[in-house]
C-alpha cells in the first residue's frame, strides 16, 4: 500500500504529484499566500490523503477534495458552529480563504476576500451574539413537520428555557447551555408521543443512559417538568461548546 492519494485524485489534482497529500500542497500554498500557521491532517478516518484542516483556539478551517470533479470543499467553523462554507477549483483560493479565516476575519471580511464563500443569517446571529434568540425565531416560524409548534410556544413562554439554545434531534426538543456543537445534554428532553409528551433526562454515571421523568397530556405540563429538573446553576446559554463548559475556568 502506498502513502499517496488514490489514483483518480492525481488526475483531478496534478499538484498532488504521485505521493502527495492535500495537507502537503495546501501547506505550501498557505505559505505562498504569506501565512505561517500549520496545516494538519484531517482527524476523520479515511481522509488523511484528501482532507486537511487548520486549527486555532476558537477556529477551524476544513478542506476536502471532491472525488467526482476537481473541487476544494471548505467549511469554516468557530466555537463549535459552522459559520460559512464554499467550494473552489483553485488551490490558491482555498489557501487564501484558510488564511483569512484563521487570521480572525469577520464573516463579511471573509466573503469580501473570497467570493466563493457563503454564509447565512444564523451564522451572522452567532457572530453578533444573538444565536439563542435567532434559533427560537426560526423554530417559531418554521413549517417543518418535525417541529411541534405548541411545544415550541410552551417552552418559549418559560424565561429559563427561552434563555437556552433549542435544537431538535429527530422529533425531540432539546435545550443546550451552549450555542456550539457538541451541545450540553444535562437539560431534560421533550418528545411528542402518541398525542402526549414524554420527558426524559440523561444519566451520566454508571450505568448511563436515558432516564424517564414522566409523561404529560399537554406541552405546558411537559415544559414545567423540564423546568423543575433543570441542573443547578443553569443560566443563559453561552457561546462555545460543551467541552468549553467542562474547562475549569468556564462560566
Amino acid at each position: 500500500m502506498t502513502s499517496g492519494p488514490v489514483p483518480h485524485l492525481a488526475g483531478l489534482y496534478p499538484e498532488l504529484g504521485r505521493d502527495g497529500t492535500l495537507r502537503i500542497v495546501l501547506q505550501e500554498a498557505v505559505h505562498r499566500a504569506g501565512y505561517r500557521f500549520d496545516v494538519l491532517p484531517e482527524r476523520a478516518p479515511g481522509w488523511e490523503r484528501s482532507g486537511a484542516r487548520a486549527d486555532s483556539a476558537d477556529r477551524t478551517t476544513s478542506t476536502h477534495l471532491g472525488i467526482q470533479e476537481r473541487c476544494f470543499v471548505m467549511s469554516f467553523r468557530e466555537r463549535g458552529v459552522e459559520m460559512a462554507k464554499g467550494a473552489t477549483t483553485s488551490l490558491d483560493e482555498a489557501a487564501s480563504a484558510t488564511g483569512v479565516w484563521q487570521s480572525g476575519a469577520a464573516l463579511e471580511e471573509l466573503r469580501s476576500a473570497c467570493r466563493f464563500v457563503r454564509h447565512g443569517p444564523l451564522a451572522e446571529a452567532h457572530e453578533r451574539g444573538a444565536a439563542v434568540e435567532t434559533m427560537w425565531m426560526i423554530y417559531r416560524r418554521t413549517a417543518a413537520s418535525y417541529v411541534d409548534h405548541d411545544l415550541i410556544e410552551a417552552a418559549y413562554a418559560q424565561p429559563r428555557l427561552r434563555a437556552l439554545f433549542p435544537f431538535h434531534s429527530h422529533r425531540s426538543l432539546n435545550f443546550s447551555r451552549c450555542t456550539g456543537y457538541p451541545y450540553t445534554h444535562d437539560v431534560p428532553v421533550v418528545t411528542p408521543v402518541d398525542g402526549g409528551y414524554r420527558v426524559t433526562g440523561w444519566r451520566t454515571g454508571s450505568p448511563g443512559g436515558p432516564v424517564a421523568m414522566g409523561e404529560t397530556d399537554n406541552p405546558r405540563d411537559a415544559v414545567a417538568l423540564v423546568v423543575a429538573h433543570l441542573p443547578p446553576g443553569c443560566g443563559p446559554a453561552v457561546p462555545g461548546t460543551a467541552d468549553d463548559l467542562d474547562k475549569p475556568d468556564s462560566p
